[in-house]
C-alpha cells in the first residue's frame, strides 16, 4: 500500500513540474509581448523609451494575471490529472496559449489605435474608422510562441529548482489583489484583463434607461415663485450668499443639541425657517453642487463625474445676469473636483487655501500631519479683506470646514470650557450629558462655527449691500458622529433663509431639500425682475414653497454615500433598504407593508436611479445648445494621452509637476508643456503648473505669452509670491523693467511679502538707474559734441 502511494505522488510530481514552468514561460511570453508593444509605439514617436517606469509597470501588472491564472489552472490542471495522466498538462498547455493569442491580438488592437478595446468591441468592429492586423497579430504570435518554445524547454532542466516554487502562487495572487488596487492605464495594463473587468461591469450594471427621451430631465421652465410671497425686492437685483455649514444637522438647530449654535437659533427667529428639509446626500463634497445646480448625482456626487457635462446652475444662469461669483473655501479645491467644477463655471473669484495671506493661521494638523485648511472665522474674514465691492449684484458661496473631524478650531479650551458651562446649566438627560462630555471637542467646533456666522453677519451689516442681500444657511448633512434616531436622520439640515428684504418670517414645513434651493431662487428672480433664462431646465428639485404642475410627485432621491443610492422619497413616503415607510409631519418614521403604496415608489425610485445612471454617464442633462457653459478644457490625441500615461502613472499631480520641470530644465519645452496641459486638465488650480508654464514661455522667449499668463495666475492667486517672482523674471528677460513698480505695487496691496521678489524688484530698478545714467551720459555727449561743432 505503502508502495502505491509512494508511486502515485512520484507520478503528480513529475506533472507538477512540468506546470510550474508552463505557468514561468507564460508569464515570460507577456514580457516579450510588452517589449513589442513598446517599441512599436516608440518606433511610432508616442514613447521617449522602450524600457521606462511605465514599463516595470506594466511588468508588475502581467506577473498579477499570471498569478491569478496560474492558480486557477492548478485547479483545473489537478482535476484532469487525476482523471488521466496528461490530459491536465495538454489542457493547461491549449488555454496558455490561447492567453497569449488573445493578449497579442489585443495589444495590436492597442498600438494601431491607440486604444485599449473595451465592452463595445461588438460594435467597434462595424466602424471603417477602426485598424486591426490579423497578419501583424499572426507575425507577433509566432515569434512569441518560438521564443517561448525555446524558455519552456530551458526552464525545464531546473527541476530542483522549481519543484519548490509552487507555494509562491500564493505570493503572486496577493500580487495580482494588489495591482487590482493600483492605478492602472492603458499603456501599462494588461489588455486581456482590461477587456474582462470591462465586459463585467457591463454585465452587471443595474438601472439601464430605457426612456424614449433623450434628455429624460428636461422640462420647460415653469415658473413657481412661491418665495416671491415673503418678500419685498428693491429695483436692482438682491445680493445672494449661500453658507454651507459642513456637519450641520437637524439636531443642532431644533434637537437635542441646539444649546450650542445659541446665535443660530436667534437668526431662525428672524428668518424663514424650513423644518422639515433635507440634505440630498450623506457626503460633505457633494452637497454643494446640489445646493447650487440641484444637479443629479452620478455615482458618487456629481463633482465626481470624470467627464464634462452640459449643465445651467446658480453661477451660470446668475452670471448670465450680471452677477459677479465666488467661492470660498479654507481648503483644497483639489478635492473632489471642486476646482474642475468651477472653472468650468468661470466663477469670478474663487478664495480657497491658495488665497489667504500670512496673516491667516492654518487649522492644527491632525495625528497624519494633515490640516483640512483654515477655519470659519480666517474664511469670513479673508473675504470681508479682499471681496471687491462692485456696483453689479453679487452671487456668492462659502463652503465650511471647521466642524469637521478632527474638529481642531482656534483656541480650543476656551470653547470646550463654554460646553461644560452649558452642560452643567442644561437638563440633558443622563446618556446625552456623558456623550456631549465625551465629545466635547465636537460641540466646541459647533459653538465656534455659531461664533464665527454671527461674526460674519455683523460684519456685513456695516456694508451698504446688506439691505439688499439675501443670506441662505444650511448644512452639508448631520454629522455621522452624532446619534443617529433613524435612517433619515443623517440627512435632516437647517435650511434658514434671512434678509432684510423679507417682508414676514416663518417656518415651513413643506417636505424640501437642497435640490429645491436653486429653481426657488431663479424663480424669485424672474418674478420680480427682467431675468434671462434657458427656457428649459432639468432641475432635480422643485420650488421651496409651492408645488410645480410639472411634476407628478415630489420625489427626493437622497444619495447615502458614494456608489450607494439607498434612500427615497415620493411625497410621504420614504424608501429606504427595501422597506417603505410613511412620514408624519415631524418626519417620524412608520413602516408600511401595504403592497399598493410600496409598489409605486420602488418602481419610480428604479426610475431616477437608471436616469441618473444615463444622464451623467453620457452627458444628456442639457443639450449644448440650452448650456450656459462650453466644453474649453484642452483635448488631448490618443498618442498624446498614451505618452501621458508613459510618464505619469497616478493620481499625485505634484509628482507629474516634478517630470514637467524637470523636463523644461532639460529644455524639452514641448514635452512639459504638454504634461503641465494634463495637469490642469485634471487640477485646473495647481498653481505651481500654471507658473510652470509662464516660465518655459519665457525660456522659449515668447515673452507675450508668458506675461499674459503669469498676470491670470496673479490675478487668481493675489497671495502667492512665486507667481510675482516669475512675472518679474518675464518683463526682466524681455527688458520691460518698467513694469516692476507695478509689480510692487499689487504686491503690497496683496500683502505679500518675499526676500526674493524684493531682490529682482531692486534687480531690475538697478537696471533702471543704469539705463537712465547711460542715456543722460550719451545725451550729455551729444550736447558736447553739437556745442564744438557750432
Amino acid at each position: 500500500m505503502l508502495e502505491y502511494k509512494d508511486e502515485h505522488i512520484n507520478l503528480k510530481e513529475k506533472t507538477l513540474k512540468d506546470f510550474i514552468p508552463l505557468v514561468i514561460t507564460f508569464f515570460l511570453g507577456l514580457v516579450v509581448l510588452s517589449i513589442y508593444q513598446n517599441t512599436v509605439l516608440y518606433s511610432f514617436g508616442v514613447l521617449d523609451s522602450i524600457l521606462n517606469t511605465s514599463f516595470f509597470i506594466y511588468l508588475l501588472h502581467h506577473l498579477g494575471f499570471a498569478s491569478v491564472c496560474s492558480l486557477f489552472l492548478a485547479f483545473v490542471f489537478n482535476i484532469l490529472e487525476n482523471r488521466k495522466y496528461g490530459l491536465g498538462l495538454k489542457v493547461v498547455q491549449v488555454l496558455l496559449l490561447l492567453l497569449l493569442l488573445a493578449e497579442a491580438s489585443l495589444i495590436t488592437y492597442y498600438v494601431q489605435n491607440f486604444e485599449p478595446l473595451g465592452a463595445d468591441f461588438v460594435g467597434l468592429f462595424k466602424k471603417s474608422e477602426i485598424r486591426f492586423s490579423v497578419l501583424q497579430t499572426l507575425v507577433v504570435s509566432l515569434f512569441t510562441l518560438a521564443i517561448c518554445y525555446f524558455c519552456y524547454r530551458y526552464i525545464k532542466s531546473f527541476y530542483s529548482v522549481i519543484s519548490r516554487m509552487y507555494p509562491l502562487t500564493i505570493i503572486f495572487f496577493s500580487i495580482f489583489l494588489a495591482t487590482l488596487y493600483s492605478d492602472k492605464k492603458p499603456v501599462n495594463e494588461n489588455k486581456i484583463q482590461h477587456l474582462a473587468q470591462h465586459i463585467t461591469k457591463k454585465l452587471f450594471q443595474s438601472q439601464t434607461y430605457d426612456g424614449k427621451e433623450e434628455f429624460p430631465l428636461l422640462n420647460p421652465f415653469y415658473n413657481v415663485a412661491g418665495l416671491s410671497q415673503y418678500f419685498d425686492l428693491k429695483d436692482s437685483m438682491p445680493h445672494i450668499k449661500i453658507i454651507i455649514v459642513d456637519g450641520l444637522g437637524n439636531d443642532l438647530v431644533q434637537g437635542d443639541f441646539k444649546a450650542f449654535m445659541p446665535q443660530l437659533q436667534g437668526l431662525k427667529e428672524e428668518s424663514l425657517y424650513w423644518s422639515n428639509f433635507l440634505s440630498n446626500t450623506g457626503e460633505s463634497y457633494a452637497s454643494f453642487p446640489n445646493v447650487v445646480g440641484s444637479l443629479p448625482f452620478g455615482e458618487a456626487g456629481f463633482t465626481q463625474i470624470p467627464n464634462f457635462t452640459y449643465r445651467n446652475t446658480l453661477y451660470s444662469i446668475l452670471k448670465n445676469n450680471g452677477y459677479a461669483t465666488s467661492f470660498n473655501y479654507g481648503g483644497n479645491t483639489a478635492l473632489y473636483n471642486f476646482d474642475k467644477f468651477l472653472e468650468e463655471e468661470k466663477v469670478s473669484l474663487i478664495f480657497d487655501r491658495n488665497n489667504f495671506g500670512n496673516e491667516f493661521k492654518l487649522q492644527e494638523e491632525d495625528a497624519a500631519g494633515i490640516t483640512l485648511g483654515y477655519p470659519d472665522k480666517a474664511l469670513f474674514s479673508n473675504y470681508d479683506k479682499n471681496v471687491q465691492f462692485y456696483t453689479v449684484p453679487k452671487f456668492d458661496v462659502f463652503v465650511t470646514l471647521s466642524t469637521k473631524a478632527p474638529f481642531h478650531i482656534p483656541n480650543s479650551s476656551k470653547y470646550q470650557e463654554q460646553v461644560s458651562q452649558i452642560v452643567e446649566q442644561s437638563n440633558f438627560e443622563g446618556a446625552t450629558n456623558r456623550f456631549i462630555r465625551r465629545n466635547d471637542e465636537l460641540f466646541a467646533s459647533f459653538l465656534y462655527a455659531d461664533e464665527a456666522l454671527n461674526d460674519f453677519l455683523t460684519q456685513e451689516r456695516k456694508h451698504k449691500t446688506y439691505l439688499n442681500t439675501i443670506y441662505i444657511i444650511t448644512g452639508s448633512h448631520q454629522l455621522a458622529e452624532l446619534p443617529q434616531a433613524n435612517t433619515l436622520s443623517k440627512y435632516r439640515v437647517p435650511l434658514i433663509m434671512y434678509s432684510p428684504l423679507l417682508k414676514k418670517t416663518g417656518v415651513i414645513p413643506k417636505i424640501t431639500s437642497h435640490a429645491d434651493i436653486a429653481p426657488s431662487l431663479i424663480s424669485l428672480l424672474n418674478e420680480g425682475y427682467s431675468f434671462t433664462k434657458p427656457n428649459q431646465m432639468a432641475w432635480m428639485g422643485q420650488d421651496l414653497v409651492d408645488k410645480s404642475d410639472l411634476k407628478t410627485y415630489n420625489e427626493i432621491p437622497l444619495l447615502r454615500n458614494a456608489y450607494n443610492i439607498q434612500d427615497y422619497i415620493m411625497n410621504d413616503l420614504f424608501y429606504t433598504d427595501g422597506k417603505t415607510f410613511h412620514l408624519d409631519h415631524n418626519l417620524n418614521l412608520e413602516e408600511i407593508d401595504n403592497e399598493s403604496a410600496i409598489d409605486p415608489i420602488e418602481k419610480r425610485f428604479e426610475n431616477f436611479k437608471s436616469v441618473n445612471n444615463y444622464v451623467t454617464k453620457n452627458n444628456r442633462i442639457i443639450p449644448k445648445s440650452v448650456s450656459l457653459i462650453a466644453d474649453k478644457n484642452p483635448k488631448f490625441s490618443k498618442e498624446e494621452i498614451i505618452w501621458i500615461e508613459s510618464v505619469f502613472n497616478g493620481k499625485d499631480f505634484d509628482d507629474a509637476y516634478s517630470k514637467a520641470k524637470d523636463m523644461a530644465f532639460d529644455k524639452d519645452y514641448g514635452r512639459a508643456l504638454l504634461l503641465c496641459e494634463y495637469i490642469l486638465s485634471e487640477i485646473p488650480r495647481h498653481a505651481d503648473t500654471e507658473i510652470l508654464m509662464g516660465r518655459i514661455y519665457s525660456w522659449k522667449e515668447n515673452y507675450d505669452k508668458s506675461i499674459a499668463l503669469l498676470n491670470e495666475v496673479i490675478e487668481k492667486y493675489p497671495k502667492y509670491e512665486d507667481g510675482y517672482c516669475a512675472l518679474m523674471d518675464a518683463y526682466f528677460w524681455s527688458g520691460q523693467n518698467e513694469f516692476a513698480y507695478d509689480i510692487q505695487r499689487t504686491a503690497k496691496s496683496n500683502s505679500v511679502q518675499d526676500r526674493i521678489l524684493n531682490e529682482k524688484f531692486e534687480r531690475s530698478i538697478s537696471l533702471i538707474v543704469a539705463q537712465e545714467k547711460t542715456t543722460k551720459a550719451l545725451e550729455l555727449k551729444t550736447a558736447e559734441v553739437n556745442t564744438e561743432q557750432k
